[in-house]
């Protein structure tokens, strides 16, 4: 869901609308097509598992 705050700072009424957001990241694109199983694999800068990449 969005913050009713930024709703507000994009000139939208929170009263009226809500809304709600997602995204789908390189990340997790380079996950699926690499079948890493946990992503944060990808963030622990073990030069063992970058290397396969």
């Amino acid at each position: 869901m969005v913050h009713p705050n930024v709703l507000i700072s994009g000139g939208i009424d929170p009263e009226e609308f809500s809304g709600f957001a997602f995204g789908f990241g390189i990340d997790r694109m380079a996950k699926e097509r690499h079948k890493v199983e946990d992503i944060r694999e990808m963030y622990t800068n073990d030069l063992r598992f970058l290397r396969q990449f």
